[in-house]
């Protein structure tokens, strides 16, 4: 599957009605995504993780999320079935751990809408830490960085590109000390990333990581 961007427009854990208690946001490049969901009430992480997206079948399509790291800790894969909706958004059903439930697998519905990439560089990228369970993400003028490394807990960074203003912090949430952050470096690009190439180890922010995915985005 191609780079897409997408946020979450409702949420409904059956038999109740849907909701959306979240701000959400996924980033998918190649095999790879990171999804990061901010409850709108305090701005606390609802949930957060990062890994690997396999496609199980096309029609209908249905994914398996493997996930690298997890702020509720589960290390089972999730899976869902994705439907298109008459207005272009999606429908994904299955079943998940529901923190409102004591982490209980539940049945649920979420409409997923796609976004367009905010303006940037015209490619997407996912890294993961050689050392550590560090990943991060790009596409265009939005990243998000998600980490959960030995001794310290879960923590995000989400911002933003404005080519007038630099880069905004949109949410630095739970232990993010270390995670690294693009608005320190006062630049839109990292030195090589037009060229990285799948499965290379490049030298960011002061650490190795290994190129997941990498995609122009057109």
């Amino acid at each position: 599957m191609a780079h897409q961007i997408s946020t979450r427009i409702s949420l409904r854990w059956l038999p109740e009605a849907p909701s959306e208690p979240t701000d959400t946001l996924v980033f998918n490049v190649g095999a790879f995504f990171l999804d990061l969901r901010v409850l709108k009430a305090d701005t606390s992480i609802d949930w957060g993780m990062a890994g690997e997206r396999q496609i199980l079948s096309r029609e209908p399509l249905q994914c398996r999320w493997i996930k690298i790291i997890d702020s509720l800790g589960s290390s089972e894969p999730d899976e869902g079935t994705i439907t298109p909706l008459p207005n272009g958004d999606d429908l994904e059903t299955g079943s998940m751990p529901c923190a409102e439930r004591g982490i209980a697998v539940t049945e649920y519905e979420e409409v997923w809408r796609k976004l367009c990439p905010r303006p940037g560089p015209e490619h997407g990228w996912i890294l993961q830490s050689v050392a550590g369970k560090t990943l991060l993400g790009r596409i265009g003028g939005g990243y998000l960085a998600l980490s959960k490394e030995e001794g310290r807990k879960f923590g995000a960074r989400s911002e933003e590109w404005d080519p007038e203003n630099g880069w905004k912090v949109k949410y630095a949430i739970g232990d993010v000390e270390g995670v690294p952050s693009f608005a320190g470096t006062g630049s839109e690009l990292l030195d090589g990333e037009a060229s990285w190439k799948i499965g290379e180890r490049v030298l960011v922010f002061g650490k190795e990581y290994v190129v997941c995915a990498f995609e122009d985005v057109k």
